[in-house]
């Protein structure tokens, strides 16, 4: 991809990802403002072992929070679709780039749906030295699955055999472009040939948010599976003001030896993280040097309040929800935006009832398009 290559030789320093793709208003695009819609995994553990020598398939159950399929104009005929990626870095929070690949952002190109002037270094996976020679499909572009529940119930394999010893963590991608967006399984994936100890190690943060009053201990549910004699340390960066790939990391929890695998870590922050939102990451070394990183999953937060309280929240209430499971009209096609006729179905145009019918040329340009769409989104998940 020789032009978009040049593209960002020549592109000025990068800007923060979110702000840098976004649109100006004469090219407002009628989906920008949406939410995408994100793979839900299923089946989440801290660690699994993928030993190849008995089977390199490991099979990925995921839902979907609602069926998302009804397209507006200025997208591409392949959007609002699902992929999944495999990656042997893991990433801090929500900083993923948005784009996958160079063909993906040449093809919107040639579509003419994405501006090569919009594209800045840092915002494609495949172009990312964070990323380089460390991300590879499970499934590949041509087999991203619409947002549907017929799609998502089979799940996904993946076919480990390519890929070398060691820890790996995988992400549902939401390709809808130009904001395509990313949703990390928690929890890591150690593949090794029968013999752990010629492995890498491999580490993980099962916790995902910690909110707790001032004074209160932070609790974190971590794993390692890593040769005898490895050592872990906890450490914290600022959140940034937006996602970033390189973050300034600093000692929370000195140098510690490995004694279990699932384990629970446990401490008080300092009068001067109170009110400071942080993001945490557990990093393991073992006797021949070899290291692995693990974040804090998405949203990957720890804020100690700085008021004192009687209970303190330190993770997300479960939620055993499945739409495509518990949903008894799960399989019911929207009809994107064609109403049914006033005299068949007792409405006026004025009522579509169930279904959404949102015009996105109504009166009042975008902004009131976008409104509509969103108000229709929300009465979709109902």
């Amino acid at each position: 991809m020789p032009v978009l290559r040049d593209i960002l030789v020549r592109a000025a320093p990068p800007a923060a990802l979110l702000a840098a793709l976004a649109w100006s208003e004469a090219a407002w695009a009628g989906n920008v403002g949406l939410p995408r819609t994100p793979v839900l995994h299923r089946g989440e553990a801290c660690l699994t072992r993928v030993d190849r020598s008995v089977d390199p398939v490991v099979h990925l159950d995921y839902t979907i929070p609602s069926i998302d399929i009804c397209l507006t104009p200025d997208e591409p005929v392949d959007s609002r679709t699902h992929q999944f990626v495999a990656f042997c870095r893991d990433a801090p929070p929500e900083s993923i780039p948005h784009w996958l690949s160079l063909a993906d952002v040449q093809a919107n190109i040639d579509s003419g749906y994405f501006d090569p002037a919009e594209l800045k270094p840092g915002q494609v996976v495949e172009d990312s030295p964070y990323f380089a020679d460390c991300w590879w499909p499970i499934t590949g572009a041509a087999e991203r699955r619409p947002i549907t529940c017929e799609a998502a119930r089979p799940g996904v394999d993946w076919d480990t055999s390519a890929l070398a010893p060691g820890a790996y963590v995988v992400a549902g991608y939401t390709y809808e472009p130009v904001l395509n967006d990313w949703t990390p399984r928690r929890g890591v994936f150690r593949v090794h040939d029968g013999d752990l100890d010629a492995a890498p190690p491999a580490a993980a943060i099962f916790t995902t948010a910690v909110d707790v009053w001032y004074g209160d201990p932070v609790r974190l549910a971590a794993c390692v599976d890593a040769m005898p004699g490895s050592t872990w340390r906890l450490e914290y960066a600022a959140m940034p003001d937006e996602p970033r790939l390189e973050l300034d990391w600093q000692a929370l929890v000195p140098v510690s030896p490995v004694e279990s695998t699932e384990f629970d870590i446990e401490l008080v922050l300092d009068d001067a993280h109170a009110d400071v939102r942080l993001h945490v990451r557990l990093v393991v070394e073992d006797p021949e040097g070899r290291t692995t990183v693990a974040h804090m999953p998405t949203p990957g937060t720890v804020l100690m309040r700085k008021q004192t309280g009687v209970t303190g929240s330190d993770d997300d209430e479960p939620n055993d929800f499945d739409f495509c499971r518990d949903n008894p009209a799960a399989d019911d096609l929207p009809n994107c935006g064609k109403t049914s006729e006033p005299e068949s179905s007792g409405q006026t145009p004025d009522d579509p009832g169930d279904g959404c019918a949102c015009n996105t040329e109504a009166p009042g340009g975008p902004a009131l398009a976008l409104l509509v769409l969103l108000r229709c989104g929300r009465r979709r998940r109902r």
